[in-house]
């Protein structure tokens, strides 16, 4: 059985619940949007190190 549901980034969230505070200066989405740059940088190179100990250092 397959769930048909939208899948939403955190940017895209980010900015859904922005508009909901017309006086925010955005300070704050801007830090969940490095947060995010950071995590998908950590993710890359946590899977490019586990193909090191598969493949070895010349793989």
């Amino acid at each position: 059985m397959v769930i048909n549901r939208k899948i939403q980034t955190l940017d895209e969230f980010t900015i859904q619940q922005l508009r909901n505070f017309p006086k925010a200066t955005g300070e704050l989405s801007n830090l969940l949007r490095d947060i995010g740059l950071a995590a998908k940088r950590v993710n890359v190179e946590v899977n490019k190190a586990g193909l090191v100990d598969i493949l070895g250092d010349y793989g």
